[in-house]
């Protein structure tokens, strides 16, 4: 996915975070002093730029959301200090939950299998009420990454996976990142049933992405149903590297 925005427009944008300006000379886009783009392109009189070359210059992601994208901070998606790592089938721990990504596959629909209800998924998305079915759009795919979760606390607690709390996100290579448009679980999109202490629940999280998308990693938020619970993130490597 290469999407270019108006260079003009984000430099007024911006200007509150960072001295932007677009050199006709070389087509470069500088930031701060320092090259940001190389690849600024003339249209109609008009400088445009890729969004994600703008995201890294100040310190910031893109991330794919219904209806268009949003320029994220990079410690939101796919740069997080001190966060717990590990690979597909590594059990990870971050002192409350144990997290584990089990498979990822692809396909171009995807049927519910519980009573969960899918987030705002956007226009781009078809979604079937009566078979509660997904179908990606031609240029896109769905993403299906298998999770395990385990309480690892001594009381009883639902996960909570609701968007205003939550990180969760695919990343790519080129440093977007996509949040799910469904979590095929009983209770979602907010949270699951209770868990006892030591109980587990393995569940699908479906994503879609733009087809040809080189998968990076998985950041997935874990956190309690409770306003006073800080969630922690871990971040799984899907690239086989």
């Amino acid at each position: 996915m290469i999407t270019f925005v108006n260079a003009v427009t984000l430099t007024g944008l911006a200007a509150a975070t960072a001295l932007m300006s677009a050199t006709a000379l070389g087509a470069n886009l500088v930031v701060d002093g320092k090259v940001a783009s190389t690849s600024v392109r003339m249209i109609d009189g008009v400088a445009y730029v890729k969004v994600s070359d703008i995201a890294k210059s100040i310190g910031r992601v893109v991330a794919k959301r219904p209806g268009g994208y949003e320029l994220i901070e990079a410690g939101g998606a796919n740069q997080i200090a001190g966060v717990v790592k590990g690979k597909i089938g590594d059990q990870l721990f971050d002192g409350k939950w144990r997290f584990k990504v089990t498979g990822v596959e692809t396909a171009s629909t995807y049927a519910l299998k519980t009573q969960g209800e899918p987030y705002s998924y956007g226009s781009d998305v078809s979604y079937n009420t009566s078979t509660r079915t997904f179908s990606a759009p031609a240029a896109d795919t769905l993403i299906i990454v298998r999770c395990a979760i385990a309480n690892g606390q001594k009381t009883k607690q639902t996960f909570w996976v609701a968007e205003g709390g939550s990180n969760t996100a695919l990343t790519d290579d080129q440093g977007h990142a996509f949040t799910p448009i469904a979590y095929d679980f009983s209770g979602a999109p907010a949270q699951t049933e209770p868990l006892l202490p030591g109980s587990k629940m393995e569940f699908p999280v479906i994503f879609c992405i733009p087809a040809g998308t080189q998968l990076k990693d998985l950041i997935f938020t874990l956190r309690n149903n409770d306003a006073s619970s800080k969630g922690n993130d871990v971040r799984v490597s899907l690239s086989g590297g």
